[in-house]
């Protein structure tokens, strides 16, 4: 829903075929007389590179050999005392129409971040219209009743700012950045997205063209695939069991009416959060929140229905999708974990990223490392204002899906018989700590960390509590947490040519459902097309 930069990795290439992919740390896994072969080889296809290549060359070369020393021949340096960490107090009020205002004062420089989050996403989607809210959402910045789409887009950029909107699970909304004192411009253009989007057919019509592009491209990818295969196996028809974006067949079926109408009952004041971080006032805050909301009216529409996530009628399956044309298989193990208010949060965090969080993680150095099945194994762990799903993934050979799908059940059940101690829990802990406080360097990481805690009702003061609480968790609960939701029974999902794998699958995982890729259908249950 937030805006990113993306940064470019400055480039090594040309490399040598045999080494290209491997980053210069990633040399510190190889033995010296692999190491020597590797320097070889780039050396030998330097000669071809000419004069004008050498820079880069021996930058490469250089970036190699201190990573291979730090790795086999230096010591690290031993880790700094632990730093008390107090990030700026987040201050709130809320306006007489509900709607709740948090202010976060950062004056260093002149910027501002604001978001108005509405704490429903995905989640309250229509019966059958999945991707109902994710338009809604993106709709949003795209034309309002005063302003149109080129023109919020020529507002904005001359404000030297930017905009962003969308929905995700459990969330949905509109973000703004820019310089302080373009505040007033800038909310303004804010404000109306939110409370008075357009949603022209025309604007409609677009988005539902690119979205059907993106999916008829994902649905072509195992990877991809196995992803929307997971949340129908782990949650049914719940609330939770489809896609964000839609399918197919119901991002065709959605209409405008129906858009409106979701607008309509969940984008109001009691259900919204105003939250500005940067350099500004709680005075000022409250005032920007008044001037653009506070004549903004609650409706007195009702919801359709209760949220039911459907993790509770979950029970473990093998699934394989026949993807006759993959040149790799998806594999994926995954079962319903963790509300986002759970006790153990944090415990599930550390163990999570113990398992798949990283290059040095306990999946990724099995999996990849020692066995070189894929180029990347990992985890993740998601959770919502209900339960919230855990999954382990990895793409590889098709014949080796087998041996992916066991090696990742054995890292389950090894984070109870091998627990995660030592120096692996304390590189699993800085690990989450050092991204936690990168991602509040920012206004705009710190607005998204704050809407997160508005989105699920947790104290404003969750963000000082963050790296402690990690820093506290130990081998034990860690231990604790894998045995009560991890090495437990998981449904297996692998999307692939299941020729190459089927019959070993079924000697490993009795009970295996196969699915044809043409008979797939991703809006039911079962995921079987109606015949």
């Amino acid at each position: 829903m937030n805006p990113r930069t993306k940064f470019r990795k400055k480039s090594c290439h040309p490399e040598p075929r045999r080494w290209r992919g491997i980053s210069p740390w990633q040399f510190t896994i190889l033995s010296p007389g692999e190491f020597a072969d590797a320097i070889a080889s780039v050396l030998a296809f330097s000669r071809r590179l000419g004069m004008a290549s050498l820079g880069a060359l021996a930058l490469c070369l250089t970036s190699v050999h201190s990573a291979w020393a730090i790795g086999g021949v230096d010591t690290p340096p031993a880790p700094s005392a632990t730093h008390v960490t107090k990030f700026a107090t987040p201050k709130e009020t809320r306006l007489e129409n509900g709607l709740r205002v948090i202010v976060v004062e950062r004056h260093d420089l002149p910027l501002l971040a604001a978001q108005v989050v509405v704490r429903s996403g995905a989640e309250v989607d229509p019966p059958h219209l999945a991707g109902t809210a994710s338009m809604t959402g993106d709709l949003l910045t795209r034309g309002t009743e005063a302003m149109t789409a080129p023109e919020i887009a020529r507002t904005i950029e001359s404000l030297g700012a930017s905009i962003d909107s969308g929905a995700g699970w459990d969330a949905s909304g509109a973000t703004v950045v820019m310089m302080s004192d373009k505040a007033n411009e800038g909310l303004k253009v804010l404000a109306d997205v939110v409370r008075h989007p357009a949603f022209k057919q025309e604007e409609i019509d677009r988005l539902k063209s690119q979205r059907l592009d993106g999916l008829r491209v994902a649905l072509q990818q195992a990877g991809s695939l196995a992803r929307f295969v997971t949340a129908r196996t782990v949650y049914g028809t719940g609330s939770y069991g489809h896609a964000v974006s839609g399918t197919l067949e119901t991002v065709q079926a959605i209409t405008r009416d129906q858009i409106v109408r979701l607008y309509q009952q969940y984008y109001e004041p009691r259900n919204t959060a105003f939250v500005l971080a940067g350099d500004i006032t709680l005075e000022q805050g409250k005032a920007f929140a008044g001037k653009f909301f506070g004549d903004w009216k609650n409706n007195n529409l009702v919801p359709d229905e209760e949220v039911r996530s459907g993790a509770a009628d979950w029970k473990p399956e093998n699934i394989v999708i026949d993807m006759p044309e993959a040149g790799q298989a998806a594999v994926t193990v995954a079962r319903p974990a963790i509300k986002r208010a759970a006790l153990d949060y944090y415990s599930a965090l550390v163990t999570n990223a113990a398992l798949g969080n990283g290059f040095v993680s306990r999946l990724n150095r099995e999996i990849r490392i020692k066995r070189g099945l894929s180029y990347g194994a990992g985890s993740l762990l998601d959770p919502r204002r209900e339960k919230g799903p855990f999954s382990a993934f990895a793409q590889t050979k098709n014949e080796s899906a087998v041996e992916v799908a066991g090696l990742m059940q054995t890292e389950l059940k090894r984070l109870v018989s091998e627990p995660v101690k030592g120096d692996e829990l304390k590189s699993r802990q800085a690990v989450l700590i050092g991204g936690y406080a990168r991602n509040l360097e920012t206004n705009q990481g710190f607005v998204s960390q704050i809407s997160d805690l508005a989105t699920y009702d947790l104290p404003l003061d969750t963000l000082d509590k963050y790296i402690p609480s990690i820093d506290a968790v130990t081998t034990e609960a860690v231990t604790a947490f894998a045995k009560e939701y991890l090495a437990r029974p998981t449904s297996v999902v692998i999307v692939g040519k299941a020729a190459d794998f089927l019959e070993a699958l079924k000697k490993n995982f009795p009970e295996v459902k196969l699915i044809k890729q043409k008979d797939l259908d991703l809006n039911r249950a079962d995921l079987v097309k109606a015949k």
